[in-house]
């Protein structure tokens, strides 16, 4: 028998309704966090918020200031003059970590260095190929990359090389403790960890110049190129312009730049598209961090540029070479490194210049009424002042490489071309040249002078009336000292002559070819000094070899302690013993190569590339 249907039970009055609406309810609840997450994907990439109003402030643009950090020596009881507070090497990346409180700086040949504790600190690399990526990766490591394939790990340890790469990389950026990934030429794009390097498969052949990491993503710019890495996989994301780009950055939250050439910053949206923003300039844009909130991009002519959304504001800088990096965070000073050494901080609304002094690649030096001249490269004069070395006006753009001193108000100074350059205390004039020929020393004063220079020339007589001769079948001569009367010079292929008013005569010199850059008459005997360490000792008609081998030397005198100095490539300063040895002295210059040894009254002084000038007090009785 079968079962009789049952009566559906009705619900209570009301029911159907309040069921409709429990399941609307259910519905709006999915649909609100199906919402909410898509709203969430879309927040994490996207400005605080869209109106201008909701986006970080930019600031009033104040001037900017100048506050060399404390100089710390030379080493051995040489101390810094200039620049402030000691000579550093073009910088090409930096990094910063603890709000700034923290900084790692990368360049030219290897150089590293931290900023800690208020002071700078040299971090031995172990390598000598220029870095041009850091970033910290902890407490107190950093992953360096850099030319040929260069991946250092600097750690409180010392330095250790890693193997993996070839070619060139550009930058590099921490994904996580201990954790790193580096791009380059030739579509590099390698991880670097506690295991090793690895390479990530990629396709691309652009040469990629910039990298940053958000979270999961790692966004990766270069010739063209905008790159979206999450995982193994890469994506393309479409740019709005063609020009090269060499940096991405921004910060833990709201947008991510993109700069480069012709004046490009890119700014990425919350709906993953790139806009450009007007920056009203062609120049480079070479980086671009996060600020106090918005994002600093940096420029090849000095340019510093707040962004916010696309708004900018420009901060001046005191500076008009290329800053290469700048790196910061939401708070705290950002740092900015670059040329010449130079080292600054954005401090909110406007830049501290934390070095100081003249960069110009320094040849001689001289003094009028006691305060110094130096002179060097594309006719650059400093001079002295209350304020320290400033450069001064010059008449000429030809390199000048040695300084007379023709009586206490007035210096001589020589240089390419045949330039001349009468120097007094409230001017520098031109004089009239007899020669196009290189000039490269002279002797002598207000009676009479002799000039040495390139093809064997030679000018005697009083500075506004020297007449030009040539030592035929000679090279160039380099250097010469004592007098008019009676002076030695030197030069191409071991050539050291015996030169007076009249004429000259050959000294025969076994210096195996080497070519001699400058001579010394002292105490001890007449000295003369050259390429691949060659020193000389002349005595009459020949000279005898008394050194060889290490890097270049352009410079020998007389030193603090009385006893010869020579100085070159690589920083080297090298003292003589009463027992004819020499051995290298502790003058810490971090490679500067020194052109030039001077002696005051009071200090002795050694000068040279990226206006190099340390001097210690004169300790031998004199």
């Amino acid at each position: 028998m079968s079962e009789p249907p049952r009566t559906p039970s009705l619900p209570p009055a009301g029911g159907a309704a309040d069921g409709v609406k429990l399941m609307l309810a259910a519905l709006a609840l999915g649909a609100l966090a199906l919402g909410g997450w898509v709203v969430f994907d879309l927040v994490r990439d996207r400005p605080v918020a869209s109106d201008d109003e909701a986006l970080p402030p930019l600031p009033e643009p104040g001037e900017p200031v100048t506050r060399a950090m404390v100089a710390t020596g030379g080493g051995y009881g040489w101390t810094w003059v200039n620049p402030l507070p000691r000579w550093m090497p073009t910088w090409y990346a930096v990094s910063v970590a603890d709000e700034g409180a923290r900084a790692v700086m990368v360049g030219h040949r290897g150089a590293a260095v931290r900023y800690e504790d208020g002071a700078i600190v040299r971090w031995e690399a172990g390598t000598a190929a220029s870095l041009r990526g850091v970033a910290w990766i902890g407490p107190r490591e950093a992953i360096a990359v850099g030319d040929d394939g260069a991946i250092v790990r600097l750690g409180a340890d010392g330095a250790r090389a890693l193997a993996g790469a070839t070619g060139t990389l550009r930058g590099v950026v921490a994904t996580g403790p201990g954790r790193a990934l580096a791009v380059g030429d030739d579509g590099a794009i390698v991880r670097i960890d506690a295991d090793g390097v690895s390479t990530v498969a990629s396709e691309l052949r652009a040469h990629l110049l910039g990298v940053y990491a958000r979270g999961e993503r790692v966004f990766i710019v270069g010739d063209g190129t905008i790159l979206r890495l999450e995982g193994e996989r890469i994506e393309r994301e479409p740019s709005p312009v063609t020009s090269i780009l060499r940096a991405v950055g921004g910060c833990p939250r709201g947008g991510i730049y993109a700069v480069g050439d012709e004046g490009v910053i890119l700014w990425r949206r919350g709906d993953a598209t790139w806009r450009r923003v007007a920056t009203h300039t062609r120049q480079p844009f070479l980086s671009v961090s996060c600020d106090h909130g918005r994002v600093a991009a940096v420029a090849a002519d000095g340019r510093v540029l707040l962004a916010s959304g696309d708004r900018t504001v420009a901060l001046p800088s005191g500076f008009d070479h290329a800053w290469y990096a700048v790196a910061g965070g939401e708070r705290g000073p950002s740092w900015l490194a670059g040329a010449g050494g130079r080292l600054a901080t954005i401090e909110d609304d406007h830049v501290r210049t934390r070095t100081d002094g003249p960069a110009v690649p320094i040849r001689a030096l001289g003094a009028i009424g006691g305060a110094m001249v130096a002179v060097g490269e594309w006719g650059r004069i400093l001079r002295q002042t209350e304020a320290g070395l400033v450069e001064a006006s010059s008449p000429t753009e030809s390199g000048l490489a040695a300084l007379l001193r023709i009586d206490a108000s007035r210096l001589l100074a020589v240089g390419d071309f045949g330039a001349l350059v009468d120097i007094r205390h409230d001017r520098a004039t031109l004089l009239g040249t007899p020669t196009q020929a290189s000039l490269r020393d002279a002797v002598g004063g207000a009676d009479g002078v002799i000039v040495v220079g390139g093809g064997g020339t030679i000018l005697r007589g009083l500075p506004e009336a020297l007449v030009a001769s040539a030592v035929e079948g000679a090279g160039d001569l380099w250097a010469i000292d004592g007098a008019p009367s009676s002076a030695i010079a030197v030069g191409e292929d071991a050539l050291v002559l015996r030169l007076n008013e009249r004429g000259f005569s050959r000294v025969s010199c076994d210096a195996r070819g080497a070519t001699l850059r400058d001579v010394a008459r002292l105490t001890e005997g007449t000295f003369a000094v050259g390429d691949a360490g060659t020193i000389v000792r002349i005595e009459g008609s020949e000279c005898a070899l008394e050194r060889s081998g290490g890097p270049t030397l352009h410079a020998i005198g007389r030193g603090p302690a009385g006893r010869p100095i020579a100085a070159g490539d690589d920083g080297v300063v090298l003292e003589r013993s009463e027992a004819g040895e020499w051995s290298r002295v502790g003058v810490d210059v971090l490679g500067a190569s020194l052109r030039t040894i001077w002696r005051s009254d009071r200090h002795v002084y050694v000068a040279g590339a990226g206006g190099v000038i340390v001097r210690h007090v004169i300790v031998d009785g004199t």
